[in-house]
This record gives C-alpha cells, structure tokens and sequence, in this order.
C-alpha cells in the first residue's frame, strides 16, 4: 500500500468498527499506531511463543519472505579487549547500529596457528556465564563460540573462544528496526527519530529518505495485518483504560495474526 491507501483503509475500518463515534485521527496519530502496529506483528512473528501460529523466522517460507525485506548481514573484523571476560583471547566487537534481533552468527578463528575454523555462536546470559565459569573447563565447546551482550555508549559484544583460537572475524544476520510508517506531516514531531521528510540525523545514510508510495518497507503481505493491527489499537486507545486496556491489547495482538 502507499500512504494514501494507508490513511483511507485506516479511517474506512476505524469508522466501522466504532460506528463513527469516535473522534478521527490526525495523520500523525494513524502514523503513531501504524508504527505500533508494524513493531508488534515484527515481534510476534520472530518469536514463535507469541503468535497464534507457533511459528517463528524460520517456521515458514513465508515468514522467511516476510522478514526479507528488513534481514541484513554484517561481517566484523576489527576487535578490541573484550568488556566482561578479559582473558587474553576473548574480544569485544562492535554490533550494527541497527540490529533489532539476531538470526544466525558464526566466528571465524586460526586455530592453533594453522587452519581457519569456523565456530557457532551460542548466545548466554551473564547467569549461564557464571554457571560455566564455575565449571573445570571454562571454555565453550570445540566448535562453538560464546556471544555476551554488553550495553553501554554503542551496543558491543564479548566473542569467548577456546583456549587455542584466536579471533579473526565475526558475521551475522539479523533483523533490523523496521522505520516506521509515515503517512503524512507530523506536526514537527518525529517517530523514531524519522518525519515526514525522511530522517531527522543530518549525516544519516537516510536522510535524503522521502515517504510517499513506499511508506512501509515490509513485504506487501505484511501491510493488511498491519494495518487492522493499527486500528484495533486505535480502537483500544479509544474504548478502554486500565487493567481492561491490557487484557484488549493482548487480544487484539492474537487476532492480528
């Protein structure tokens, strides 16, 4: 859809569905639930547990299809001491900027200062990390690499490698951030961090981005969910408050699906 078939189906379904009783929207606020929309049915298809269907990235082709459009890779190279584990061979890695969830990793290491070796990273938390140290070998397995999260001024990672690797480079595809779907002028305001005009960062690479005919860069599949994903918030918005406002929320997120 572009923006304008966005903004009349929005107010066609709106108005229906609350006998044109409610109030109608401005097109910053059909943007507002619009994003929203488009956030939520991103998460629930990733993750299995929270869709009707139980199925995730890779439960489908169709999912797969679904998620193209916004999947990317990035191959990293340069490293630097790492920030939790400071063994001599763990390093720390910079992660895209734009990285929402990760799909796969992998970390390539010389390996005894011979061959090149692939390795699986298998994320942990920082209390599965303390559970292996606590362990006689305090390494991942041979063929595995250990991936932990550290937040500070930019996003970085600690790659934990066996004892004889050493580091060499780092690839990963992820699913990043969809922008959000702008249908019209904002009022000087911004949706993450985007307006009508494109992004608000002078220097960012889409800054020249300007809405119009492509106003949701996820597959044409995806737009019907997204858009009654929208107007069921914005209806919610509208009728109900409170603990009665959540329990609305969750149901309308299972009928989406």
């Amino acid at each position: 859809m572009d923006y304008q078939e966005f903004s009349w189906r929005f107010d066609t379904l709106y108005n229906n569905i609350t006998s044109n009783q409610a109030p109608g929207l401005s097109e910053a606020e059909k943007s507002m639930f619009l994003t929203k929309g488009e956030d939520e049915i991103t998460k629930n298809y990733f993750n299995p547990k929270s869709n009707k269907l139980q199925e995730g990235f890779d439960g489908s082709q169709k999912r797969q299809i679904d998620f193209s459009s916004i999947t990317s890779t990035s191959t990293i190279s340069e490293f630097s001491t790492a920030l939790f584990d400071t063994r001599s061979n763990s390093k720390s890695a910079v992660l895209p900027t734009d990285l929402w969830m990760v799909v796969n990793e992998k970390v390539l290491v010389t390996r005894n200062s011979a061959e090149n070796t692939e390795l699986v990273v298998k994320p942990i938390s920082f209390e599965e990390y303390d559970r292996f140290m606590s362990k006689p070998f305090k390494r991942p397995l041979r063929d595995q690499a250990w991936r932990l999260i550290n937040n500070g001024s930019s996003n970085k990672a600690d790659l934990i490698v066996g004892p004889g690797d050493i580091i060499t480079s780092y690839k990963l595809r992820y699913v990043r951030r969809p922008k959000p779907i702008i249908i019209g002028d904002l009022d000087g305001l911004t949706i993450n961090g985007y307006t009508w005009g494109g992004a608000v960062t002078p220097d960012s690479p889409d800054a020249t981005k300007v809405y119009g005919d492509n106003c949701c860069e996820l597959d044409q599949i995806l737009h019907e969910e997204i858009l009654q994903r929208a107007v069921e918030l914005a209806k919610i918005a509208w009728t109900t408050t409170g603990g009665d406002n959540t329990e609305a929320v969750l149901t309308a997120g299972q009928r989406s699906e």
